[in-house]
């Protein structure tokens, strides 16, 4: 009830974004990624307040979670390697979204997804390789720091990976990396109550998300459940393109 009340957010608004963080937790816990780019156009459309801190609030114990759950997978060297590359990404973003307006972030986020949907539609290929794998955490930590959507880029680089590593590799590194974002963004001033009792109410929607990834999306056709996600993903980042065009 606290938590809500310092929201203030109507509830149809709370039970869509609550909706869409479920199914974008769903998701990131089968294929790896997910969370932040299906669900940073629609949050941010609902409030501003959910851009980027929120999102990496839900992400930390989504992705711990599935490292956990999936420990055995993990290659730490590769996560030591791209963590070195995801500091000075941490602190550029941080530095971004310090100096930058509320629109702008929209245009950022926007822009952002339809790349990674560009991108992670197939169109793109990389080999993980210790200089992709710093180059891709380095994005990753200004994406993910400035604008909540900091996976596709360390993803690029295990696009060819067995699914078995790629997954629980990616969950270890977004724990890590998220919590250093975290720590980033409250130095800069962008924790309040109002983000954080955000957080706390779509905690539940991470924890659902997660105890459907596996029965649940995991038999749906991988086919159309990537169309489905890339489809909404766009139409998501277009309208929250536009809001932050003409305000």
């Amino acid at each position: 009830m606290i938590a809500w009340a310092v929201a203030g957010i109507d509830w149809r608004l709370l039970v869509l974004a609550a909706l869409v963080v479920m199914i974008g937790a769903a998701v990131q816990a089968t294929v790896g990624i997910g969370l932040g780019m299906l669900a940073a156009p629609v949050l941010g459309l609902i409030d501003e307040a959910f851009l980027p801190t929120v999102i990496i609030i839900v992400v930390i114990p989504l992705s711990a979670a599935v490292a956990w759950r999936e420990r055995n997978g993990i290659a730490w060297d590769d996560v030591g390697v791209a963590f070195i590359g995801r500091i000075p990404g941490v602190t550029l973003g941080a530095l971004i979204l310090s100096v930058i307006s509320a629109r702008a972030l929209q245009l950022i986020v926007a822009v952002l997804v339809l790349a990674a949907v560009y991108a992670t539609s197939g169109r793109l290929r990389f080999r993980t390789t210790r200089r992709n794998l710093l180059i891709a955490g380095t994005a990753s930590g200004l994406f993910g720091t400035a604008a909540g959507v900091g996976g596709p880029p360390i993803a690029l680089t295990y696009q060819r990976s067995d699914p078995a590593v790629l997954r629980p590799t990616l969950a270890a590194f977004f724990t890590i990396g998220s919590v250093m974002s975290l720590t980033a963004l409250g130095v800069a001033g962008e924790i309040d109550r109002h983000r954080v009792a955000l957080g706390a109410l779509m905690l539940p929607a991470v924890i659902a998300g997660l105890v459907l990834s596996g029965p649940v999306i995991a038999r749906l056709p991988q086919r159309a459940v990537r169309t489905g996600i890339l489809v909404l993903c766009t139409v998501s980042a277009i309208a929250l393109g536009i809001r932050g065009i003409i305000g």
